[in-house]
């Protein structure tokens, strides 16, 4: 009886048993028109790489060839050139303002160099002068003209998008040496009536400030394009001065005002000539690969 239980037990185990199988090999991709050699069978078998980077396996015996893995290239970072052009823009919003009655201010001019449409190294170069009397005060500041740099670098924040239009973000450094003077200074004694009218002799001094620049492109024909520019400043470093602070500094603008707004007719010339690749090319042979 007890052999007949284990023999029961045995016949049942066995019964629960599940078979396992083994897959299939997965066999690699063969180029089109090429003999698949056995699977898993690299007796025979050595490796190439070709001018794309893919590993070819070759079968010495037969000299069939086909593709162990494909290199699928990234699109690259750029797609347009390192040096894709040079930009020069006038800022032509201080001379309107002057014409139309502001006694401050100046005109200056600017250029950029176009790296890969992403980075833009700028200069600016400019003069300005003053000759105004401040709202509620009893004397005239006087700046003469004097000539201003500024040095730095925008950033294209739609790089790999149309150049003609651009949104920049910007970081620039300038710096102006220039004289004033105050002049029409009116002094009335209270208990007297009596006016003393005296004037504050030139006095030279510089000034250097640091710029956060957000500016717009925008293409309106050829090689013209319209640019607006929001700038926000402030002063780093001046220079001592006897007759106080001065109020306005060429390229800066009056002191205080933290924002300044600028507005430029561009011209852009496409540099080297001829010699890049446009984004059209590029996306073609990205297709083919």
């Amino acid at each position: 009886m007890l052999l007949s239980l284990v023999c029961s037990l045995t016949a049942v185990a066995q019964r629960r048993v599940t078979p396992v199988t083994t897959p299939p090999p997965v066999s690699t991709s063969v180029a089109k028109g090429q003999k698949e050699p056995k699977a898993n069978d690299r007796t025979n078998v050595v490796s190439r790489t070709d001018t794309r980077g893919n590993v070819i396996l070759v079968d010495t015996i037969t000299g069939s060839e086909f593709a162990d893995t494909i290199i699928i290239e990234r699109p690259p970072q750029h797609i347009y050139p390192k040096l894709n052009g040079t930009t020069v823009g006038l800022n032509l919003l201080e001379p309107a303002l002057r014409l139309f009655g502001q006694d401050y201010g100046g005109v200056d001019l600017w250029g950029q160099l176009s790296i890969y449409n992403r980075y833009f190294p700028t200069v600016t170069i400019g003069a300005g002068s003053a000759d105004f009397t401040p709202d509620g005060n009893n004397f005239t500041y006087k700046g003469s003209w004097a000539p201003y740099f500024k040095l730095g670098c925008a950033y294209n924040m739609f790089y790999n998008s149309n150049p003609d239009y651009q949104f920049q973000v910007g970081l620039m450094y300038g710096f102006s040496a220039f004289s004033y003077k105050v002049t029409g200074v009116t002094v009335t004694d209270q208990y007297w009536q009596e006016s003393t009218h005296f004037a504050i002799p030139s006095s030279s001094t510089s000034a250097g400030w640091l710029e956060i620049t957000f500016g717009v492109k925008v293409k309106i024909a050829g090689p013209w394009s319209l640019g607006w520019n929001v700038k926000y400043h402030t002063i780093l470093h001046e220079g001592a001065a006897r007759s106080g602070q001065p109020i306005y500094i060429p390229g800066y603008g009056k002191r205080g005002n933290a924002l300044a707004v600028g507005f430029s007719l561009m011209y852009t010339l496409p540099w080297p000539l001829k010699s890049a690749k446009t984004p059209e090319h590029t996306h073609d042979e990205a297709e083919h690969i």
